[in-house]
This record gives C-alpha cells, structure tokens and sequence, in this order.
C-alpha cells in the first residue's frame, strides 16, 4: 500500500505531527511518501491514495492548486470539496443548511464598505493561516483601506464581528475522521481585539476535550458537508463560544496529533481504510 502525504515546498517534511504521523503509518503497513504538490516531476498515478496534507502555500496559487487537485488520481479529500472548502462562502451554504455561523457580512470586489458600530474582524474569504486578518474597535475607519486592498487584489471580503469570548475560552478544534469524532484541541484567541493585522503563528495550542454540544454540532456540520455530494476521510470543525461555526477545515487543515494521545494511530486507520476502498474500485 503506496500513499502519498501530499506537502509543499516550505513545510516538506510535515508539521509538528510528523513523528507521530510516520511512526503510525509504518505500524499500519503503509509505505508512506511525502511529494510537493507542485513538483512537476512527481508520478502522482504510481500512488494508491493521495492525502492532502501541509499545502500551505496554495492561497497564493490558488488557481493552479485546484488545477493540481483534478490531475490527481485518487485524492482526499476529493477535489470538488477542496475547490468549496478552499473559499470560505462555503459558510454561507452552511447557514442555510442551519448551521450556527459566525454572521458573515460579504463584500465583493468594489461594493461599498461602512465601519461596523462594535468591534469587528476584515479578512478574505480565501487565505490561509490568518493571513490578511485584522481585528477593528468599533468604526474604525482603518479598516476601509483593509477591505480596498484586499478587493485591489480581487478577493471577496468578509467582516465578521469579534466574539469577545474567545479571549478568554479559546477556540475549539473538533476533529473528525470518516465521520467520527477522534479528539479535540484548544486554540488561544489569534486575534487581539482592535489590534489590527495578526501575527501569523503568534497563537498558542493546547489540548481539550470539546464539550457534548461542541461535539454535536462538529457531527452535524461534517454531515452536511458530506450530503454536498463526497464522504470526507478528515475534517476539522473550528468553533467559537455559542457555540458556532468559524470554519469547517477540510482541505489540508493542521490535525494537532500532539496533544491527543492515540490520535495519530486513528488517522492512520482511517487512511488504511480509505485506500483499500479506492484501490478496490476501477
């Protein structure tokens, strides 16, 4: 069983996970590869599963990762979820299908802007890492220059109010292997709020246990994703106190392995499985 982790050129050796990740593939019999996504010397037809793993460069080649995801044989997640997952309006198809959300206010390139009267967060609705996130006191007029140079580059931009809880409680991570609840992780507060841009990586994780709501609505957003058309083999539902939803990570999202003891062994049985199944089909 040949499978490919699927990285990119500055992270191509994995994340933190890393020796966890090899340590439990090798125990499931999985001789494991780690190509760059975009190597173009790489024979991504020779591998039996494609995981997409630390792409992290693809917000700024957006175009040509979503490309490089239809090349690829066999692939998960498929790459119909990754060219939704990839843009976050995919938040606003899981507010009609009922799911709590952070309420999202959208602005295409060259709509009109007005500072929200209580402290707000701009960001674009394709990025990665925090990246082009700002966090704004109420009214700032700062932000306009934010939202022009992010539709000077043709991004989408949302403006989201800032949920003052998670100074204090964190953010919670639920991770969900074939459909199933693995564990959870905790994420301090990535912004401060009216402090302006983010520092990227300045956040700090740790492990939790998500709560039985917390759960419950990780379970519910992962169903509706999966009713969209494709099973997914990972998930990572973020959520802020509410609860709701910020983000629902289902391209390449970190799985924070580290702080879960048994995790690693639970991802790597859920890829075992996932490849016997697409190897068993024409």
């Amino acid at each position: 069983m040949r499978v490919a982790l699927a990285t990119c050129e500055a992270w191509p050796e994995l994340d933190a996970d890393g020796p966890l990740l090899l340590e439990a593939f090798a125990d499931e019999g999985i001789d494991l590869e780690l190509p760059v996504w975009d190597d173009p010397g790489v024979d991504w037809s020779s591998y039996d599963l494609t995981v997409i793993r630390c792409t992290w460069d693809y917000w700024g080649k957006h175009d040509a990762y979503l490309d490089w995801t239809r090349r690829v044989p066999r692939l998960a997640n498929h790459p119909d979820v990754v060219a939704w997952n990839t843009d976050k309006t995919y938040l606003k198809r899981l507010a009609d299908a009922g799911i709590p959300v952070v309420p999202t206010v959208w602005l295409a390139p060259g709509a009109d802007f007005t500072p929200p009267a209580y402290p707000f967060v701009v960001k674009p609705s394709v990025s990665a890492g925090a990246r082009d996130t700002a966090a704004y006191e109420p009214g700032a007029t700062a932000a306009a220059a934010h939202v022009a140079d992010l539709h000077t580059r043709g991004k989408t931009v949302m403006v989201q109010p800032y949920v003052e809880a998670v100074d204090t409680a964190g953010e919670t991570s639920v991770l969900v292997f074939e459909g199933v609840v693995s564990h959870g992780a905790r994420k301090s507060a990535v912004l401060t709020k009216g402090a302006g841009e983010a520092e990227l990586g300045s956040w700090e994780m740790g492990p939790r246990e998500p709560s039985a709501e917390e759960i419950a609505l990780a379970e519910r957003t992962v169903a509706v994703a999966q009713s969209w058309g494709h099973d997914l083999l990972y998930a990572r539902v973020d959520i802020l106190p509410g609860p709701v939803v910020v983000e629902l990570e289902v391209t390449e999202p970190s799985l924070f392995l580290v702080h879960a003891p048994g995790s690693a062994a639970r991802y790597a049985q859920a890829v075992r499985r996932w490849t016997e199944r697409a190897s068993s089909q024409p």
